[in-house]
């Protein structure tokens, strides 16, 4: 049996017929984006395009993680299966496991899947093998009443509600706001998820948490914006002995150097540690414990910065494969576009581009359009500001900029301005000369036409 299955069902709310396509089978190592909509509810949902209702299609399921040697099948208890059925469709599902293995993969915890009654029990076991205690899931629940709670208030008693639960407004209360908002996006309830994302943006402002929050974003801004003018200073002639210099003078500084290591990662290679070991060692012997640890410090930023784009090139994988196998992937773009950042752009292009290469015309039209699909999702969920300013960045020329913002700054007003700071800290954060020069040309020109 395939791990995933297209069915026609009746949708529960206008009886009209809807393509739906069900998961069966879940590994997070193949389809992290399957696990995902698992732990939130959303695993085999469908919405209507008729009148837009979820639908949440009852099948067997079969969760196979290798790295835990976990297994687990549950079989809804709606279906009204008996159990002869129950365990036929379990071991078909585990046939397509097996027969998928690797050689000598075979091993004992295989031979019977641990059963879950419901999907809560399920989620649950699911949870647990990743170290999820029950305490952290109760911990859970009750972020999620809270949720609810400011979801129900009266806009005019939420600053009295905050106060109420400040000291439960955490980093993971607000990761539970969030995970609410891409639940409610992938069930196409995109006006409860804009309405939670607005109450969310007020507990931020509002918060002992959130303000605290805000002044350590600026701070990391303000750092990354310092250490990019450093770059920037540098000029295009720099050198990894350059570089090196400017690590230097941010010894000891954690923030600086992580800031450096992750605006010019290229330069920190296997020569320029040889170059620094080199220099080490011709460095008078009072410095030299100090640049070793410098050195090692380096080596470190470096290493993580590699992991953290190893995992995010990972799941931009599994969600490219994700989307290209949907029958309907404009749903699953709309409800993962928190997770299409560079990366996700950069994987797709370097499959079309590959995909090309080897003359493949099936996969690179199928590539193009889900590209094509991307950029207008992208384009039409930022606010009208921001969609100026993007236009304006990739104006071919400077009298292009100009006529447009001749015609159109107006029409927004101070406003632009204010969009212009925001994507300023973007832009700042990237080090890219080329993009910092014709935003400051676009800020200028804008600027002259509101004035």
């Amino acid at each position: 049996m395939p791990k995933t299955i297209q069915t026609t069902i009746q949708c529960v709310q206008c009886r009209q017929p809807i393509r739906a396509t069900i998961q069966s089978v879940i590994d997070p190592a193949e389809n992290p984006q399957a696990k995902i909509a698992l732990l939130g509810g959303n695993i085999n949902m469908v919405q209507c395009p008729n009148c837009g209702a979820p639908n949440t299609v009852l099948a067997p399921i079969l969760y196979h993680d290798a790295s835990k040697e976990l297994l687990l099948s549950y079989v809804p208890m709606e279906l009204g299966l008996p159990k002869d059925a129950q365990e036929k469709a379990i071991g078909e599902l585990m046939r397509d496991v097996t027969s998928s293995l690797p050689q000598g993969g075979f091993k004992a915890y295989l031979l019977q899947p641990r059963q879950a009654l419901t999907m809560q029990g399920l989620i649950e076991q699911v949870l647990q093998a990743d170290g999820v205690t029950p305490e952290m899931m109760k911990d859970q629940r009750d972020r999620v009443k809270l949720v609810e709670t400011f979801m129900q208030s009266p806009p005019d008693l939420l600053p009295q509600l905050v106060q109420q639960h400040d000291a439960k407004i955490d980093a993971q209360f607000i990761q539970t706001m969030t995970l609410v908002i891409q639940q409610l996006l992938g069930e196409g309830r995109e006006q409860v998820a804009e309405q939670v994302a607005y109450i969310q943006n007020q507990i931020v402002e509002l918060s002992t948490f959130g303000k605290q929050l805000m002044e350590q974003s600026q701070a990391q801004e303000a750092v990354i914006a310092e250490v990019a003018d450093a770059v920037n200073a540098l000029g295009q002639g720099a050198n990894r002995a350059d570089f090196l210099q400017l690590a230097i003078s941010y010894n000891g500084d954690e923030q600086r150097l992580q800031a450096l290591v992750g605006l010019i990662r290229p330069v920190f290679d296997y020569t320029f540690f040889e170059e620094m070991t080199a220099y080490i060692g011709q460095a008078p012997a009072d410095d030299r414990a100090d640049l070793e640890k410098l050195r090692d410090a380096l080596a470190q930023l470096t290493a993580m910065i590699d992991q953290q784009a190893q995992a995010a090139l990972q799941e931009a994988v599994g969600l490219l494969r994700v989307i290209v196998a949907s029958p309907n992937p404009d749903e699953v773009i709309q409800a993962n576009l928190p997770m299409i950042d560079n990366t996700f752009l950069q994987v797709l292009s370097a499959n079309i581009q590959e995909v090309t290469r080897r003359g493949d015309i099936n996969a690179s039209a199928k590539l193009k359009d889900v590209y094509n699909r991307i950029v207008a999702a992208l384009q039409a969920s930022m606010p009208p500001e921001l969609q100026f300013i993007n236009q304006l960045l990739n104006a071919p020329n400077e009298d292009e900029v100009r006529s447009l913002i001749s015609q159109h700054a107006s029409e927004f007003g101070a406003s632009l301005l204010g969009a212009i700071d925001a994507v300023e800290q973007q832009i700042a954060g990237q080090g890219d000369p080329a993009v910092m020069q014709r935003f400051d040309f676009v800020r200028r020109e804008a600027t002259q036409a509101l004035a």
